[in-house]
């Protein structure tokens, strides 16, 4: 652990920042344009009752909560950059906060306003995820060697099956 702490570069870390939250930022920002595209085309929207609405929403929410809190017992945020966790949730896939923000949100707000769009989107943005991660593997590989590479090898980045 000794040895990963000295590899460990502070200020690449604060770099490593620029992947995850304007990837956020504009995967917000790509839903939001397609809403309004929507909203302006006048495309039909989903339609089902607001029972399924509510419940859909709900299983989507709650799966993603789930996630987030299996990624804290998982890894602990102290640990984060210096232990490489391959048990837990991190055992079925690498980076599960993007896998929230690729599929979960996405499909939160496609049933929250009822938009097929949304939902067609979808693939694009695991796509652009799929380029902008490179640069956090990359970093990984440089603190946790071959260990990453291997764990690369087995474990795929965002779905649990390859």
């Amino acid at each position: 652990m000794l040895d990963l702490q000295k590899r460990f570069n502070p200020k690449h870390y604060k770099r490593l920042w620029n992947v995850g939250p304007p990837g956020a930022l504009l995967t917000g920002l790509i839903v939001y344009t397609t809403l309004k595209i929507d909203t302006f085309l006048g495309l039909p929207l989903i339609n089902f009752s607001d029972f399924w609405q509510k419940i859909l929403m709900g299983l989507t929410g709650l799966e993603g909560v789930i996630i987030l809190l299996w990624i804290l017992f998982s890894l602990p945020p102290k640990e984060r950059g210096i232990k490489l966790s391959k048990r837990g949730i991190y055992s079925f896939i690498r980076h599960p906060v993007y896998t929230v923000i690729i599929f979960h949100l996405p499909v939160f707000y496609a049933l929250f306003f009822r938009s097929f769009g949304v939902l067609l989107v979808i693939p694009a943005i695991y796509i652009f995820w799929s380029k902008i991660i490179v640069r956090e593997e990359e970093y990984l590989v440089g603190i946790f060697g071959e260990d990453y590479v291997d764990y690369m090898r087995e474990v795929p980045k965002f779905v649990p099956w390859k």
